[in-house]
């Protein structure tokens, strides 16, 4: 039996990010990398105003999976995390059998993060990439040239946009268990990871990392391992 696993990046990533895990991943997991508008192969494609043009940009996408494979996980690190949620509840809401397994990387509880929503994309350019710095992620040699700068730059304040704009809202909870993943040192999580738990009625299963907010890079072969256990032992999907 085959799973399809469709990952959606973080701010400012594309399905480039995730190529490197077919070099790990089971034979019987297929890797589906989600490529949002406006990078990668879809440069030129104007940016999503916000979360809810892009959910409904990514949902034939899933929809499909859902339809036309024998089961399928959704991954999403930080921003994808955030837009994975948002998604499981768009096919809650349409009627599609929602994925057998899901992983939430690098990002709080909607109610958590709600709280103190960042407006990085708002700030003056040397302030913006200053910030850019202390998030990490990102090597010092972008930094060093301005052509390279000029095409990720606006890419990076679309994506930081559409997350600090995000309005999260109260929901029931998904009839189905989450996989939080998180760095121990990743200081842009806000608040506990555990109030996770309130958001599905399976309840969340953590699993933490040593490194910061991208430790997905640093323990990229762990993680991918611990995916492929779950994935290959993962019961059918549920019904809506």
């Amino acid at each position: 039996m085959t799973i399809t696993l469709i990952c959606l990046p973080y701010a400012g990533g594309s399905a480039q990010m995730y190529r490197r895990w077919t070099n790990w991943l089971h034979p019987g997991v297929r890797l589906v990398p989600a490529e949002l508008a406006g990078r990668g192969s879809r440069m030129g494609e104007p940016f999503y105003a916000n979360a809810s043009e892009a959910v409904r940009d990514l949902l034939p996408l899933v929809q499909e999976a859902a339809l036309h494979s024998n089961s399928y996980a959704i991954f999403g690190h930080s921003m994808g995390s955030m837009l994975g949620y948002e998604l499981l509840h768009a096919l809650r809401e349409g009627g599609f059998p929602l994925p057998a397994a899901v992983f939430l990387s690098g990002r709080g509880a909607p109610h958590c993060e709600q709280i103190e929503a960042r407006r990085i994309h708002m700030l003056p350019e040397e302030e913006f990439l200053e910030a850019l710095k202390q998030l990490g992620g990102m090597p010092e040699e972008l930094f060093q040239h301005r052509e390279l700068l000029d095409m990720f730059v606006p890419i990076l304040r679309a994506d930081f946009k559409l997350v600090g704009e995000y309005e999260h809202r109260v929901r029931p909870p998904l009839p189905l268990r989450l996989t939080i993943l998180g760095g121990k040192d990743d200081s842009c999580i806000r608040g506990p990871l555990g109030e996770w738990a309130r958001y599905a009625t399976g309840g969340c299963e953590l699993m933490l990392y040593e490194g910061g907010h991208f430790f997905l890079h640093e323990r990229e072969r762990d993680m991918v391992e611990a995916i492929n256990k779950m994935l290959t032992e993962a019961p059918a999907p549920i019904c809506p």
